[in-house]
């Protein structure tokens, strides 16, 4: 009896064995992923790399942080990286260029992003319509930032060449130049927001970790930060892409999960801004935008859409097929291999 027990098992080893061994390997096992931004609402990647995900879908991920959307776009259409953790919205500004991109997984719902005047300038600034003539500071020139900056002056009756924009990234140069009296204003995401706030170095004139702050801003929930690649890339990595795929979704059911404290203790230490409570904080100010799934909703792709156009008008003119700035199936398919 034991003998045959002992033969089922190594039976069932072998299998296993075998199984994990047939198991098709992604087309390319190194890739590179530009970040625009280390902050909250970039952090499925983050958790992914950290907590071995990505290594568990046959990936070696090399995750490199730029000061901006604009930047990492740069790096990968330069061949640099192999894909980006950026902005949704630059899928639909490459579109009308003719460029190509698509989203795979979305990291947020919502873009978890403070817009605000600097402590000097309370007095001044009341809404976004006094910041005319002044100084604003976004993570980079043409970034996510910077249009959604465009857009707000926009609902305030400015152009964007009212003001002077200056990129300041959204990390420790973002606190230093608002402190410094460098700016007059700040688009800035998590933990940053919540030091510059908290601290009162930020006046609050937009919120947008809220689900009435975006609705008051944007009309609904915008989805900003997200993984994409070019078209080509996709269509011919596809089990890459699905292995990508897989470690983010597993990364957002993982944080939707964690306490502030978890989370802390995971997040690489360079990240927590030498603040372990500060940080929880602020995980728990933008949490709200985390993505669960990984989808962009249909709503959430017209939104962006209807938001560049307010200013752009080459967006509204190039008729983006919206259909093709996306594609869900593989963080659908992820989700259900989850369950």
């Amino acid at each position: 009896m034991k003998s045959l027990l002992a033969v089922a098992l190594c039976a069932a080893i072998a299998c296993g064995t075998a199984a994990a061994q047939t198991k098709t390997p992604p087309e390319k096992k190194e890739i590179k992923i530009g970040a625009a931004s280390t902050g909250i609402t970039y952090l499925p990647a983050i958790i992914a790399r950290q907590l071995g995900y990505f290594r568990d879908e046959g990936l070696d991920v090399t995750i490199a942080a730029f000061s901006g959307g604009s930047k990492a776009l740069e790096a990968m259409l330069g061949g640099s990286t192999d894909m980006t953790a950026g902005a949704y919205s630059n899928t639909l500004t490459m579109a009308a260029k003719g460029q190509k991109l698509v989203t795979i997984a979305a990291q947020v719902v919502c873009p978890g992003w403070v817009f605000g005047a600097s402590k000097k300038n309370v007095d001044k600034v009341k809404t976004p319509a006094d910041l005319k003539g002044m100084r604003v500071g976004v993570s980079a020139p043409g970034s996510s930032t910077h249009m959604v900056v465009n857009y707000i002056l926009h609902k305030a009756g400015l152009k964007p060449d009212d003001v002077s924009i200056i990129g300041v990234g959204q990390a420790a140069g973002a606190v230093a130049a608002v402190r410094a009296g460098q700016i007059d204003a700040l688009i800035v995401n998590d933990p940053v927001a919540t030091v510059l706030v908290d601290g009162g170095d930020l006046k609050p004139l937009a919120e947008m970790r809220s689900a009435d702050g975006n609705k008051q801003v944007f009309g609904a929930d915008y989805p900003e930060s997200s993984i994409y690649a070019t078209r080509s890339f996709v269509d011919k990595n596809p089990r890459t892409v699905q292995a990508v795929a897989n470690a983010i979704v597993r990364a957002e059911h993982w944080m939707a999960k964690a306490t502030p404290q978890q989370l802390v203790e995971t997040v690489p230490a360079e990240y927590v801004v030498g603040d372990k409570d500060l940080y929880a904080r602020s995980f728990q100010n933008s949490r709200r935008c985390l993505s669960t799934d990984g989808v962009i909703t249909d709503e959430g792709a017209r939104t962006v859409r209807d938001v560049l156009a307010a200013f752009d008008p080459s967006i509204g003119a190039a008729h983006i097929d919206l259909a093709a700035t996306y594609d869900n199936r593989y963080v659908k398919k992820a989700g259900e291999t989850q369950q």
